[in-house]
């Protein structure tokens, strides 16, 4: 009986070392470079999120606390003006569907603010090493402000 409970254990903890994804993948990475619509310039300090697919709240209506908590840290372009979001995941049994775009905001200050689409069509099965689904958007302009 002990021999069993034994190898029953061994057996256990043997599967317990192995990390089994079972959450699909609701965003992929996306990478890109900002540049200004003029001088083709990049430009550092780019803030860049994935915009909210939901419409936004009503006015004076206060987010929740879980609403907080999920929100993503916004992502900043670098000296060259590249920039990275990392793919996302959620636990789930159940495989979601494909998506129909990306949605990407960029805004800095004296530039107009960008909004635009990147359609699902552009990720043919492009994956990075791990397997995570991957849009790269090239180079995206911004228009600066006039005074």
């Amino acid at each position: 009986m002990a021999r069993r409970l034994l190898f029953l254990w061994l057996a256990l903890a043997a599967a317990g070392c192995q990390s089994i994804s079972t959450g699909p993948y609701v965003a992929p990475q996306v990478t890109g470079r900002v540049l200004a619509a003029d001088s083709h310039a990049p430009l550092a300090g780019v803030t860049v999120v994935r915009s909210p697919v939901e419409p936004p709240p009503p006015a004076g209506a206060q987010p929740k606390g879980g609403e907080l908590l999920m929100r993503k840290a916004p992502i900043k372009t670098g000296p060259d003006g590249r920039f990275t979001l990392p793919s996302e995941r959620v636990l789930s049994f159940v495989r979601w569907g494909t998506w129909d775009s990306i949605p990407l905001a960029l805004e800095r200050e004296g530039y107009h603010r960008c909004q635009t689409n990147f359609p699902a069509a552009t990720l043919l099965a492009t994956n990075t090493p791990d397997g995570a689904p991957w849009l790269d958007t090239g180079d995206i302009l911004l228009v600066p402000r006039r005074p």
